[in-house]
């Protein structure tokens, strides 16, 4: 019998930890704990949106979450956006991660922000979307069709539940002590089907590594909503 894992889940830009339900189902049924965590400002906790609000906001949130509730020998999984907090976590407490997981999101390096990393012609056009909710600044939430979520009902549901992000998350470095993942075991599954812009370069990168074990699947980038199935398959066999 699969000795008890705990997996502790973090959600992408513009969402919440509904966005990893049909996942977590699969991981609960298969016996194990799974839970996910929202951002404060985001998805469920969108109410909370204030300017304050960065990825050391989101990392000292989770990491307080995890010592409350105190959970150790993790699964941590990020999906998109929640990878680079997911990175961040493991480089402050690295006793609690047993393996960290990244869905198709970047490797954190120390000194980059998010728009440092990806393409520049993407920084720019989504420089031209930033605007102000509850006197924050925000990158609104794309439109329904760049989801990459072929069943059509499937996205629209997806998209009336996304949330404006805060920008800084995106404009503001990122502070590593460490090298990515801090040692501990690291585990990349990488969306093939089709390629995600944002992260398609990261996947060649990736396998350069040795020290991180890549799982390409035939997926588009919001696999955890529209492909569960593969996804819980690849954590429930990480080793």
């Amino acid at each position: 019998m699969t000795p008890k894992r705990t997996y502790v889940c973090l959600p992408g830009a513009w969402m919440g930890a509904w966005s990893w339900q049909f996942v977590l189902e699969r991981l609960t049924a298969a016996g194990h704990d799974a839970r996910a965590l929202p951002f404060r400002g985001v998805g469920e906790r969108a109410a909370e949106l204030a300017p304050e609000l960065d990825n050391d906001v989101f990392l000292a949130d989770t990491i307080a979450t995890l010592e409350r509730e105190g959970l150790r020998d993790l699964v941590l999984v990020g999906h998109s956006f929640g990878s680079l907090i997911a990175g961040l976590v493991t480089d402050r407490i690295p006793d609690r991660i047993a393996h960290l997981v990244i869905i198709d999101g970047g490797i954190p390096q120390d000194g980059q922000s998010i728009f440092g990393r990806i393409p520049k012609e993407i920084v720019a056009k989504r420089q031209k979307l930033v605007k102000q909710v509850n006197g924050t600044d925000v990158l609104p939430f794309a439109p329904v069709g760049s989801l990459i979520i072929d069943d059509p009902e499937l996205a629209a549901w997806t998209h009336r539940q996304l949330t404006p992000h805060p920008l800084a998350c995106y404009t503001k470095p990122i502070r590593l002590a460490h090298p990515a993942g801090n040692g501990r075991p690291m585990t990349y599954i990488a969306c093939t089907k089709p390629r995600y812009p944002v992260s398609a370069g990261m996947h060649e990168k990736v396998q350069a590594m040795p020290h991180i074990r890549y799982r390409p699947i035939e997926a588009g980038h919001n696999c955890i909503i529209s492909a569960p199935d593969l996804v819980a398959n690849e954590l429930l066999a990480v080793p």
